[in-house]
């Protein structure tokens, strides 16, 4: 079920003023805020419904101005949609010069819940208002209890993000005293625009979303099951599970969700080089160097994992786990199976028992029918003020497990004074991370475990917002909030200094060379061994397997194409064995054409001195193939948006040969240079767009 939430954003006059206090307007503060508001319900994924209002527009149009005359003016209603980027980039830029009534766009809000919105079901129905109340209600106080008696039935959550209404400022403000009645009386809350910023919106939260059991039968021996739930207590998931994939359109620079690239999965025979049916395909393993085809028989002979279970191989003592036994992607939690009381006392006795004797249970898990099994370690959790149940986490096999030997450390050598000791813990008391932070701050530990969020995470979805709102724009560095998380807080840091400095005493450091091994067996030879004392100028060559390197001529006899490490002398090289030029020219333009296409440093110069090579070949002989070859080479680097090449093509004169270089030329100067540049005006990219209507614009806008 969906949730709903209306942002009723003032963009009048009253909010257009910067205060002495502030750096920016109201209006600036409130749109970055519903900006971000909406910026997180996109990337949270979750089903999410968002209108906005807008008080004091300079339009009216909403559905209680149409029923009655002359009332609820200056109020704009923007329909509730799924977010998206677009509802961003449609917030008003600027404040207007009129001004709206606040509590009339609460009514409004309402009416659209009721009216506009009533075939829809709605898990809660949330309404935001972001103004400064310096704009005073016309509504009368008297017939309050009426209205807040409709928001209650209806289930309305009114919450105000603004200045702090708490303040001694407010106290005589009748707006301020109208509107925390509709907070107290629908269970909302109110917040500075500074601090939900500062805290609730300064992170991208995951999406809350309800648990879904696991339900099995936990089996003790032949004839014990217990019906348990297990529920995904923390996982490892990627910033964004689903991406959405789209097609950019390289003439236009719009994105498309309705076009693909097509995909075929073909199966090839590697002996005769032609396509197989999938029908006729016969799986296999490999068995070294070799493929076992796997028959129908076979795969009844295949291993069998069973049918979902969660078995109890037995007990062991809880000091024979250690953390570097486990694996797998989260922990989870089993409890009994929700409504069975029986085996909510069979699984808390279990969990007490565990936890006395200082044992944990080592179980067979299979997710579901015939899938992988892994092996689980099931351990007690006694949480006193909120539940008893047993986590389950991975455990390695033996072949996972890589076995590390350190040398020992309980030498006379290595062992440390009472002094030094003693230094190290004073520095483990004054880096604890439950005490970072003096009073100022709302808790003193820094990085709790269940609260700290992923950095990387955290980059990767501003960068898809950044690149939503700005698509030309490069990626921006990572914000300070998110370089935090990477410091020492600066009281740790502080009060580490001086049992650091002590510990720099007590301990001498000396650095520690490596020294070089040397090959022991080096070849010698037969004058050294007689005379040892003879020094040479020459350096020992190793002991290594000799390489036969092939000479010039050999080299000269294996050159069966051109490449493009050497296409100049590969052409000079196989002309010499008196191949056809037009075999040697298709093979050079291919060469070339691979040397400006695969380009990655941006440097041209060998197939620039291919083409001259080919070009003086061409004009000795019939330069017509090298002349419709430069045509069709200047339409494909114009499409590529390769133009540079194009122009040091021109520069390098290494373009159409000419009558005046050969008579069976069809191209002479004029004709050259006419083509050349009706060529450049036709093809130029952004002219494309000229034809392009706006209809279709705004199609690949949305």
């Amino acid at each position: 079920m969906s949730q709903g939430i209306i942002l009723i954003l003032d963009i009048g006059r009253n909010v257009s003023v910067v205060d002495e206090k502030e750096e920016k307007s109201f209006f600036q503060s409130a749109r970055e805020c519903a900006a971000r508001i909406i910026e997180r319900k996109i990337l949270s994924q979750g089903k999410n419904l968002i209108g906005i209002i807008l008080v004091g527009s300079k339009t009216t149009d909403n559905n209680l101005a149409k029923q009655f005359d002359g009332a609820f003016k200056r109020i704009q209603v923007l329909d509730m949609v799924t977010p998206t980027w677009q509802m961003i980039r449609q917030l008003p830029e600027k404040p207007t010069e009129t001004k709206g009534d606040w509590f009339d766009a609460l009514m409004v809000a309402a009416d659209y819940y009721k009216n506009v919105l009533s075939g829809v079901k709605l898990e809660s129905k949330q309404i935001i208002l972001l103004t400064n109340f310096k704009k005073k209600t016309s509504f009368d106080p008297e017939n309050i209890d009426e209205v807040l008696n409709g928001f209650i039935d209806e289930g309305y959550e009114v919450n105000v993000i603004g200045p702090d209404i708490e303040s001694e400022e407010y106290e005589k403000n009748e707006s301020v005293q109208l509107v925390k009645q509709f907070i107290d009386s629908t269970g909302g809350a109110t917040s500075t625009i500074d601090s939900i910023m500062k805290y609730d919106l300064l992170f991208h939260r995951k999406k809350l979303v309800k648990g879904m059991p696991w339900n099995v039968d936990l089996s003790i021996g032949p004839n014990i099951k217990i019906p348990v739930s297990a529920y995904i207590r923390t996982r490892d998931e990627p910033a964004v599970k689903n991406w959405v994939k789209s097609v950019k359109d390289s003439i236009t620079g719009k994105s498309s969700k309705n076009e693909s690239v097509t995909k075929t999965k073909e199966y090839i025979n590697e002996e005769t080089g032609q396509a197989v049916d999938a029908a006729n395909k016969i799986t296999g393993h490999h068995y070294g160097q070799q493929i076992i085809p796997l028959g129908d028989i076979d795969k009844g002979l295949m291993y069998q994992s069973g049918v979902k279970s969660l078995s109890v191989y037995g007990f062991t003592s809880a000091d024979n786990i250690q953390w570097q036994n486990l694996n797998g992607d989260g922990l989870s939690y089993v409890f009994g199976r929700k409504g069975d009381k029986k085996a909510q006392k069979v699984i808390r006795c279990l969990v007490e028992c565990l936890h006395e004797l200082n044992l944990v249970c080592i179980v067979r898990k299979v997710y579901n029918t015939n899938n992988l099994p892994k092996l689980n370690v099931l351990m007690p959790v006694i949480d006193t003020n909120n539940y008893v149940c047993l986590s389950m986490i991975g455990l390695c096999y033996k072949e996972e497990i890589k076995q590390m030997s350190f040398p020992t450390t309980n030498l006379k050598k290595h062992k440390c004074s009472e002094e030094q000791v003693n230094a190290f813990k004073d520095l483990i008391n004054a880096m604890d991370l439950t005490n970072a932070y003096d009073d100022t701050f709302d808790d003193n530990e820094a990085f709790p475990v269940a609260e700290c969020v992923s950095p990387s995470v955290q980059y990767v979805l501003d960068c898809i917002a950044y690149r939503a709102l700005n698509p030309d724009k490069p990626l921006p560095k990572p914000r300070e909030e998110i370089m935090t998380l990477f410091k020492v807080p600066p009281l740790l840091e502080e009060n580490a200094r001086k049992p650091l400095e002590k510990l720099k005493t007590l301990f001498t450091l000396t650095k520690v060379e490596q020294k070089k091994r040397q090959n022991k067996n080096l070849l010698l030879d037969n004058d050294q061994l007689q005379n040892p004392n003879l020094q040479t100028d020459a350096p020992i060559t190793p002991n290594i397997p000799k390489v036969h390197m092939p000479t010039k001529e050999e080299v000269v006899d294996e050159i069966k194409s051109i490449s493009t490490i050497n296409p100049i002398e590969d052409f000079k090289a196989l002309q010499s064995q008196n191949k056809d030029l037009s075999e040697l020219t298709t093979g050079m333009i291919k060469a070339i054409e691979s040397l400006i296409h695969n380009n990655i440093d941006g440097k041209y110069n060998k197939a620039l001195d291919a083409m001259k090579h080919l070009r003086m070949e061409s004009i000795k002989f019939d330069p017509t193939d090298y002349n419709n070859w430069i045509k069709k080479l200047k339409t494909d680097l114009v499409e590529c948006g390769k133009t540079e090449v194009l122009n040091q093509i021109i520069e390098n004169q290494v373009s159409f040969i000419l009558k005046a270089e050969n008579n069976l030329s069809s191209y002479d100067n004029e004709h050259s240079h006419e083509e050349s540049q009706l060529f450049e005006n036709d093809t130029i990219p952004n002219s494309t767009e000229l034809t392009i209507s706006s209809d279709v614009l705004n199609m690949f806008d949305d």
